[in-house]
């Protein structure tokens, strides 16, 4: 079995980044030099599952947190690639993500779909799988992928791992009081696009925070140039500890309002776990 590429989430220079876009953020700077970040036509991630069979702390889909069994339908995967083609998109690299991508109950469905595409319409693109690159069934699973399928993995051993606070909304921090969170964060650029069973967002973080919150604000089709998704951003940003700059912990940290949105969804469904195949969002071409 291969060994997945390893990718690395904390390192120096990240941490420079995102010191670098906390003050590219702030309002006076933002009203100086206008916004950083703007939705990537380059890259997209697909989070095909909310599944997740290793259960991190301050995981960034709140799969530890908010355990779902939503998956993304086959006919979204269709609807993206058919969009992609009628748009002339030529993304330069696709992930497909999690949760733990391995878990989705048609995760070789998917994956024949985007290869099709990449040898039919887009050769050059790159087909990236990210996996926790744990356990007898996940190892199972990658055997089985083809080549054509790049393999990154944080390669963790335990759920207790060094991660950003993801679970610490800026907005309930003095620090980030003069933040203009319309401006996003890195992620935008380095990741991409996101494509989650609540539709597109300007990262896929954000559709795992609309599912949580419910905001029901991803996108129905594939959005056009013109599409700034900064209402998205201006929603999603503070509440994401991914924006602006915040240190590394390998312990639970949780802000009020995450609390209270976690407290929230045990008396209620969240909207999104409602997804069915025949949403309009994913209707197959």
């Amino acid at each position: 079995m291969r060994t997945p590429h390893r990718h690395r989430n904390i390192t120096a220079t990240r941490l420079i980044l995102d010191a670098y876009q906390f003050i590219r953020a702030q309002s006076f700077v933002a009203n100086r030099f206008g916004r950083q970040f703007h939705p990537s036509r380059d890259f997209i991630e697909i989070d095909i599952t909310y599944q997740c069979n290793l259960k991190c702390i301050n995981c960034n889909r709140s799969c530890t947190q908010a355990p779902s069994n939503l998956e993304m339908p086959v006919a979204g995967v269709e609807a993206f690639i058919k969009q992609s083609i009628e748009k002339k998109i030529a993304w330069k690299r696709i992930r497909i993500l999690g949760g733990e991508p391995t878990l989705h109950n048609r995760i070789f469905d998917i994956i024949d779909l985007l290869i099709n595409y990449q040898k039919t319409y887009n050769p050059s693109v790159r087909l990236v799988l990210g996996t926790n690159f744990f356990g007898n069934h996940v190892h199972r699973v990658l055997e089985k992928l083809p080549d054509a399928i790049t393999l990154k993995s944080t390669l963790k051993s335990s759920r207790v791992n060094l991660f950003k606070p993801f679970n610490v909304a800026p907005v309930d921090t003095r620090f980030n009081r003069f933040s203009d969170y319309s401006c996003g964060c890195r992620i935008i650029k380095e990741c991409g696009l996101g494509l989650t069973p609540s539709g597109y967002y300007m990262c896929a973080v954000a559709g795992g925070i609309d599912r949580i919150f419910g905001y029901h604000l991803g996108r129905k089709a594939l959005p056009d140039d013109a599409d700034t998704l900064s209402d998205q951003m201006s929603a999603f940003c503070r509440l994401c500890g991914h924006f602006g700059f915040q240190w590394p912990t390998r312990r639970t940290k949780r802000s009020e309002t995450w609390r209270l949105a976690y407290r929230r969804l045990k008396t209620i469904e969240p909207l999104a776990d409602k997804v069915k195949d025949d949403n309009p969002a994913y209707e197959p071409p």
